[in-house]
């Protein structure tokens, strides 16, 4: 019954996502490939980008915080979101494509006292910040574009 079960998921398209079934190239079957794209069958994508602005308690913009993540990624391949803000105390993040965005999204301060002083790191979860749809999907596995907002207030130390 497991075999057939196997067989059936095969002629669906479905597959170890990302695995090497082995070949010429010297990698062993099973192993990631990291060209493969995951998960192509049964794994809708959405792209996501954090944008936000970073001020103090009393609303001034702060500029130089270091914005980042670990890896957000439901897939081995994810990679980290990262970002720095700008003089008016924005930011964007380089865009990632998921199942869903999971995580926690961390603000440092790692100038010191050359922006306005030496602020306390700040943790956010990431499912837990609004999302708005920016871009329709095409329909099939490209779930569309959302962007996350965070805007954040960090404590002097």
């Amino acid at each position: 019954m497991k075999r057939l079960g196997f067989i059936l998921l095969s002629a669906l398209g479905f597959s170890g996502c990302g695995d090497v079934a082995g070949g010429d190239d010297g990698r062993k079957p099973g192993s990631k490939d990291p060209d493969n794209q995951m998960c192509m069958y049964g794994t809708p994508t959405v792209e996501y980008i954090v944008k936000g602005r970073v001020t103090d308690s009393n609303g001034v913009p702060i500029k130089g915080i270091v914005v980042g993540s670990e890896q957000v990624s439901s897939f081995d391949n994810g990679e980290p979101l990262s970002a720095v803000t700008n003089d008016k105390g924005e930011f964007a993040t380089n865009a990632v494509k998921e199942v869903s965005i999971n995580g926690i999204l961390t603000f440092t301060d790692t100038d010191g006292e050359a922006n306005g002083g030496e602020f306390a790191s700040r943790n956010i979860e990431l499912s837990t910040l609004p999302k708005s749809k920016t871009q329709k999907g095409d329909g099939a596995w490209f779930g569309g574009s959302y962007e996350v907002t965070a805007d954040v207030k960090l404590e002097k130390k």
